[in-house]
């Protein structure tokens, strides 16, 4: 009896970069299910489109699936530009394709240095990534990886998303945005750089932060299992 491949589910981190912060979502996704997680500190290239390429020969022709969170949202678009992936699905989580709100335009100017030692109280990082006062486990989660990461490789990627145009080539491999409804770092205006450029695109509206893998992984892993 012949069965249809089924994917390879491929992770990409947030802008921290780790992968640390997809734990939450990884306990819950079935045995089933080949999961992959690529921190970018594995990846030689600092720019997306040259990180997407390093990702692509990984994988050659298999089937995979893509989940990209926040800022991997843009390596993930630049993999649906390579046309010998057989990429089935991309889910774009709380990402973004241009510079996500105004304030990101300085943002990479912030010292890092404030987070990493708890100058700024554990419910307002809550509040402002998860959407919630009272997730100081994954607030812990979030500054425990931020440890991994050197304040030279994140003012470097915060300098890159104040440096982002508008997107125009397009997409055609099916997509989903998981849209946060309470994410305080990327403007309600992102969804429309994904209409713009994605073909085949459904937006899903999930409670939670702008860490949505973090804040509400049940609905990310519904919505991944959804499209097996």
């Amino acid at each position: 009896m012949h069965h249809q491949p089924t994917s390879k589910l491929i992770l990409l981190p947030g802008m921290d970069g780790t992968g640390q912060l997809f734990e939450p979502m990884i306990n819950l996704l079935p045995v089933s299910i080949d999961t992959t997680v690529i921190p970018l500190s594995s990846l030689k290239e600092d720019d997306a489109k040259s990180q997407a390429y390093e990702i692509a020969k990984q994988f050659g022709e298999e089937p995979i699936m893509i989940f990209a969170e926040s800022y991997s949202g843009l390596i993930a678009y630049q993999l649906c530009q390579i046309s010998t992936l057989n990429i089935k699905h991309v889910f774009f989580a709380a990402s973004f394709l241009a510079r996500p709100s105004y304030i990101s335009k300085f943002s990479y100017l912030a010292p890092i240095s404030i987070l990493r030692f708890n100058l700024i109280p554990k419910f307002f990082l809550s509040w402002l990534f998860f959407g919630s006062l009272n997730r100081k486990d994954l607030v812990d989660l979030f500054l425990k990886s931020l440890r991994l990461v050197s304040d030279a490789t994140l003012k470097k990627r915060l300098k890159y998303i104040a440096n982002l145009g508008e997107p125009s080539n397009r997409i055609h491999i099916p997509c989903t945005y998981l849209q946060a409804t309470k994410d305080k770092l990327v403007s309600k205006k992102a969804v429309f750089q994904f209409q713009k450029v994605c073909a085949n695109l459904q937006i899903k509206q999930l409670n939670g932060g702008h860490f949505i893998a973090q804040s509400n992984p049940k609905e990310c892993v519904e919505a991944i299992i959804n499209r097996l």
